[in-house]
This record gives C-alpha cells, structure tokens and sequence, in this order.
C-alpha cells in the first residue's frame, strides 16, 4: 500500500467518525410517542395500583426519643478488676455502640409487649374495605385475656373476631366464619385463642359512639408482636462523640408506640441496674465465701502458732534470744571468776603444804571472799609473826615456841581444810554454771531456727490477714453499689409520636406509580429495540462502516407498486430517485463508468424496486438504460412487471450465444429503458456467470446503451455477484432500515477496505421521511403533489 492509499484510509477513518454526527433525539422521541397508547394504559394501570396501595396501606406514626448512656468506654470492668484495683460496681464498662444494639434486640422488645400484655388490638371502619386501629380511651371497651393458647397459630387463618355493642349490658360477638353470638359484658368467652372477657371501658370517650360500631379486635401472639415492634425500631448514636442513642419506632398507633418505648427504656434500665445489682450480690456472696474459707485459715495458722511456742517455751523470740546472750556472758565471767579463785586457792594450797613454807607467811586470800578463811590466814600469819619475833630471842625449843608450832600446825590444817571445802564449793558453783552456759549455748543455738519457722507462720498470718482485711473492704463496698445503684441511662426527650402519619408517603407513591406507568412500556419499548440488530437510523450505517451513503429511499406507503417513477407525477420517492440520479453523476462522470451493479446482503431489501427505478430516473433524462436481470436464483424483475420471456442471459449464456439484442424487452411506456430477463434458471448460476460470454454480451450492450444497470443476487446469501465485479464500475448495495441487519453492514465495510468491489456504494431503502428531511408529512403530502 502506498502513501496515497494510506492517506485515503486515514480520510475515511476520520469522516467515519464526522459522520457520526449528535444523537437523533426527534427520531428517539417519536419512536416513543407513537405507542401513547401503550404509556397511557400503563400509567392509568399503575395509577390505579398506587391509588389502592396508598389507601389500603396502614398509617404509621414516628415515635421518638433520645437518650444518654453512661459510656465507660476507658473504665475498669467491676467483674474483671473490682477485687484488684480497688474499683466498685458502678465502673462497669457500657459502650454505646453496644447498648444501641440491645435496645434493637428482640428479646427486650419482646419483654416489653409481654409486660404490656400487648395481645390484642381494636380496630374501627375507615372507609370502604379498611380499618383504623384504636387504643386505650378510644375503645369502648376492655378485653382481659385469662388464659391463652400457644399453639391457637396452628390452626387458624383469620386471627379477628367483630363485636358490636348492643346495649350497656351486652353485645355481639361475631366469628371469622360468621357466626354470631351475643353475650355479656363481663362474660368469660371462649374461642381459638383461649379464654377471655369484655368489659366496658371506663375511660372510654363517649363523643365516639358513632364511629365504633362494628369494632375489629384481632388476637396476636405476644412473642410476635415484640418481633413486629423491633423490626420496626431502629437505634443510632448521634456521633462518635458523644454517648446519646436516638430510639425512632414506627407504630400504627401513636399512644401505643409511645408506650412502647416507653416500656423498653423502663425495661432497660430495669435490667442494666439488674445486671449491676446482681454482679454486686455474687461479689458478695463470694466475699462471704471467702471470708469464712479465710476465718478457719486464720485460726489454724493461729493455732499452729501458739502450738509452736508451747511447745519452744517463747513468748518472744527476740528477748529471749537477748537474754540468752547475756546470761551467756554473765555465765562465763561467773565462771571465769570462780576458775580465778579456784586457782588461788589451789595456789595457796601448794604454798601452804610445800615443806620449804612451814612457818612462813601465807599469802593474801585477793578476791575470795571468805570471812573465816580470810580469819585463818589472819591468825595465821599473825602467830607466824609472833613466832618469829620470839626465835630471834629465844631457842626454837622454847615451850612458847613449840606451843606456836602447835598452834601453827593447827591452823594450818584448818586452813587446808578451809581451802578445801571453799574450793569444792565454787567447784561445784563452776560446774553448775557451765552446765547453764551449755544449755543456753544449746538454746541460742536453735534461736535462728525457730526464729525462721515461727517468721514463716507469721508471714502466713499475715497474708492471711491482709487479704481478710481486703476482702472485707470490698464487701463494704459491694454493699454501697448495691445500696446506691443508679439508672444506666438518661433521657433527653421522652418519646413523643409525630401528629401526622410518615408512611406511607402517599405523593411518593403517586409519583412512583407514574414513574413506573412511564418506565413498564418505555423499557419494554428500550429493550425491544436494544435487543433488535437491525438498521433504524442513518447514523447507524455511518457508525458501522465508511462506505459513502449516496441516498435514501422513503417508505413507500402509498403503494405506487414496483414503478415509482412515472411523467407529470410529483412523490417524495420520485424525487428521492432524481436526488441520488444527482449525487451519481460526478461519481460516473469520474470513473467513465457505465456499468452499474445493484446487490444486497439478503432478499427483500429493495434491489429489484430500486434498480427499476434508477433505471427510469435515467431514461427521463434521455439516457439509454439496460437493466439486466441477474439474480438467476431468484429473479423478479420480470414478473414484477407482468412480462412474460422464455429466453434470457442465461439462456444465451448456456449456449454460448453474445445476441443480447434478441432477449430485450421494452419497459412500458418508456422506450429508453431496455429490460433483459434472466431466461430460465439455471442449476449452476455461479458457473454459468463465469462464462467468457457473458462479457462479449455487456460489451455490445455498452456499444448501444449508455447506462448497465445490473440486478443481482446478494452478497449475504450467494457468490453471484463476486462473478459480476469484474464488468461493473460502480456498486450500489442497499440497505433497507428495519430489515436489514447490522452484520451485513460489517460485511460491506469489509468489501469496501478490502476493495472487492469497484466504488462501493449504500442507498438506505424504506427510511422515514420525518427522520430523513426533517418536514413532516402534511408538508411533504402538500409539496410533492401533483
């Protein structure tokens, strides 16, 4: 492919897309309007159907009311660390989030309506075929239920009974299957529900009596209408900042649904302080458990302690272990100083019994203190010293000398003896004071041993103590929360019903029954035409493929028959016909072509009406035109035209035979218009066209004509016209809107790009006038007149 011819795809690519041109809004509006019909009926239908439902639909009224729960989000949970920290009942733990959802629960709903014994409800007449429910002083009177049955569901289908007052001492009770009875007010009644009375309603409001008259009361099951009721609440945090909760209810009734919400706040209150008092009473009676396990503890522990001392002999650990110390210290300097005079003695003693010493000086008794040996020593030494001074004047055979000797003697021995018994007696003194030492040694030495276990039985009571002391601390606590319990929640605006009904929303209803009138046939309508494939617009030809469109041919509902063209007659197909006769003259005069091939993509598209035609159009221009019958499958030029032939092209084509001149017909009334038939139908028409002779026949026909206008048979269906490429110059495929489908437009945009035909061309056959000009058709009826 060269510069050239790829500049001039470029060009139609782009003009393709020109072509697209805005969305034809005229052609999609009256493709609408012209099933008013259809939208009429549609809406009055719907109209209907949303008049019904508005008025059948029960009212509901808005109730509602706004709240503050003490969110404890960062609080300690009283049940997880009230017994660790310190804290008390009223730091439970609420998140608003939470409680928002055990306000929409079912079964706080359904405890509500069981505690309002919400079993029943009035209904009066409202209208033809409709009911207004009523409550409390708007009925007149009061229905006690004394006993229900729970499986009364199982068997019926209609839950109502209708009464009517009689008189002030009775009244008729109607069943669901009709029968009557009439009974007294205060009466026990028994029916598919259980058994129950009616009485009078004392706060009944007597300006009613005209309106109540029949009165509908319909029996429910209570579980049920808690289910009714939650389905219907809903329950939103204002915002994340702060801890209000909005209750909004729908009930038929405002009172009722007032009291409803009213109920499920009490009840939910009721049960969180519940909730808080119970935690508190199973704290406490866990203490006390605790308590009395840690009591018997405490006096085994204390028991054991006093065991431990009977039988150590200590009251004090400490001071006897002080005590032991210093009799310890004092046992050892008494000994110490008995072992110091023992040693005297026992000094003196050898002094006094050496031979070397007698008649000498006894030495001092120094620290012991005893008054007759210190007696004896005195005497001692004191005869020792009259002894000596009397030897330094006498002989020591004196007689007052020996009698000192004698005398010396004798204390001697007294004293030996005095030493003796003084010595055996701190001897035993000392023995009896090592004997104590020991013990206390013995003593002290086990001191850090009971000191340790008696501090473990201490440190176990006071564990044991502490944790008494604690836990009675919590009691006391628990039994403040328990005493000072407070509602969980406050509420801002109590519930409070709208004065009128919110649903149902009667103008939303109207509009969307007219919406929906509108919208039925207007997607029936869009869906029909989505799902069909088939040609409607010229535009949908230009979005589909680049082949130049030379013209449109309106639809023909004038029945002008297959000769649309005829002298001194104005029609809008007529003038079409000389519109496209127009836009063909450049084209031949720039091709020099003659030969003209008229194809289709499937039967029914017009070829055959559209070739005559153009053929005419021509020929009232002084043209010489030949119009070749060559759908030698199906032909219908001929007999269209009521003209009978034996002989045709394929005649002179299976014998070999170029005298075209002997098979031509004259068109009526029109000498300029030759008319060749197709002859006999052959059983190999693809065969029989590729015949040399059929090219020597449009040679001669070319030689006396000015204008070949071939009929084929479709590109869609057959190979025919491929044959015939080759001898035309121009062709022209058409497209007939509302029949032809968008894949045979694939099929031509494929044929024009890959140039299988010569000057490819779409005329758009049975197009609207409106949607083609734009003038409506009293103006064309008017113009096109003749």
């Amino acid at each position: 492919m060269d510069i050239s011819e790829l500049l001039k795809e470029l060009e139609e690519e782009e003009n393709k897309k020109s072509a697209k041109g805005p969305v034809n809004f005229k052609y999609i509006l009256k493709k609408y309007t012209k099933h008013w019909h259809w939208f009429l009926i549609s809406v009055l239908v719907c109209g209907i159907s949303a008049y019904a439902i508005a008025y059948f639909s029960t009212p509901q009224y808005l109730i509602s009311s706004s709240l503050v729960i003490k969110d404890q989000k960062k609080g300690s949970d009283f049940t997880s660390n009230m017994l660790l920290d310190g804290s008390a009942a009223s730091r439970n733990m609420y998140v608003v989030e939470n409680e928002a959802e055990v306000f929409k629960s079912e079964s706080l709903m359904i405890k509500a309506c069981q505690e309002l014994n919400f079993n029943h409800a009035f209904w009066k007449p409202n209208g033809p075929f409709r009911w207004k429910e009523i409550y409390d002083w708007e009925v007149p009177v009061v229905l006690t239920v004394h006993e229900r049955r729970t499986d009364f569901f199982e068997e019926i289908d209609d839950n109502t009974v209708k009464i009517k007052i009689l008189n002030d001492s009775s009244f008729e009770l109607e069943t669901p299957e009709g029968e009557k009875k009439i009974a007294k007010f205060g009466e026990k009644l028994q029916n598919f529900y259980g058994t129950f009375s009616i009485e009078k309603n004392e706060t009944y409001a007597t300006f009613l009596d005209n309106h109540l008259n029949p009165i509908k009361i319909a029996f429910y099951d209570p579980i049920a209408v808690g289910k009714y009721f939650a389905y219907n609440l809903s329950a939103d945090v204002v915002n994340k900042q702060a801890s209000v909760i909005e209750l909004f209810l729908h009930a038929e009734h405002p009172e009722r649904g007032v009291k409803v919400l009213n109920k499920l706040i009490e009840l939910y209150n009721r049960e969180t302080e519940d909730e808080k008092n119970q935690i508190a009473r199973n704290t406490i009676a866990f203490i006390d458990e605790q308590l009395q396990e840690l009591g018997s503890e405490l006096k085994a522990i204390e028991k054991e302690a006093e065991q431990y001392k009977l039988n150590y002999s200590i009251t004090d650990v400490g001071a006897e272990s002080e005590l032991y110390l210093e009799s310890t210290t004092a046992n050892r300097q008494q000994i110490s100083a008995l072992s110091v005079q023992i040693d005297v003695l026992e000094s003196i003693e050898d002094y006094i019994t050496r031979d070397e010493n007698n008649f000498q000086m006894v030495p001092s008794t120094l620290n012991i203190d005893d008054q007759t040996l210190s007696e004896l020593i005195a005497n001692f030494n004191t005869l020792q010293r009259q002894r000596e001074g009397m030897l330094r004047t006498t002989q020591p055979n004196n007689p007052i000398v020996q009698n000192l000797n004698q005398q010396l003697t004798s204390l001697k021995i007294s004293i030996l003896e005095n030493i003796k018994n003084i010595k055996n007696g701190l001897m035993i003194s000392r023995n009896s004071l090592m004997a104590t030492a020991s013990q206390f040694q013995s003593r002290a030495s086990k001191v850090p041993t009971i000191e340790r276990e008696l501090l473990d039985i201490n440190r176990n009571q006071s564990i044991k103590q502490d944790h008494y002391l604690l836990l009675t601390q919590k009691r006391e606590e628990a039994m403040l929360t328990l005493a000072a319990t407070s509602s969980n929640s406050k509420v801002i605006d109590p519930p409070s019903a709208y004065d009128k009904p919110v649903k149902p929303k009667k103008t939303l209803i109207y509009i969307f029954g007219i919406f929906l009138g509108l919208g039925i046939p207007f997607g029936f309508i869009y869906v029909k035409d989505l799902m069909d494939d088939t040609i409607r617009l010229k535009s949908d030809v230009q979005h589909l493929t680049s082949t130049q469109i030379l013209g449109e041919i309106s639809n023909n509902k004038e029945n002008l028959g297959i000769l649309a063209l005829r002298p001194g007659k104005k029609t809008l197909i007529a003038e079409q016909f000389r519109f496209i006769r127009s836009n063909l003259a450049p084209i031949i005069f720039k091709t020099k072509g003659k030969v003209i091939m008229v194809s289709s993509g499937m039967s029914g598209e017009g070829k055959t009406f559209f070739s005559l035609n153009l053929a005419v159009s021509f020929a009232l221009t002084g043209k010489k035109v030949a119009l070749l019958e060559m759908d030698l499958r199906k032909p219908a030029l001929l007999s269209a035209l009521k003209i009978k032939a034996k002989r045709g092209i394929s005649d002179l084509l299976r014998e070999n035979k170029s005298d075209v001149h002997s098979i031509i017909h004259k068109l009526h009334n029109n000498e300029n218009v030759d008319l060749i038939g197709c002859g006999s139908i052959p059983e190999n028409p693809s065969e029989l066209l590729a015949n040399p002779t059929l090219f020597e026949i449009i040679e001669k026909l070319k030689e006396s004509h000015d204008y070949l206008i071939i009929d084929t048979a479709p590109v869609g269906l057959v190979s025919d016209s491929f044959m015939l490429s080759e001898i035309s110059d121009l062709t022209i495929f058409m497209v007939r809107c509302n029949y032809t489908t968008k894949a045979q437009i694939h099929t031509i945009e494929d044929i024009r790009k890959n140039k299988r035909f010569k000057n490819p061309m779409i005329v758009l056959n049975d197009a609207e006038m409106e949607i083609t000009y734009g003038y409506g058709p009293k103006y064309a009826a008017g113009y096109y007149k003749a």
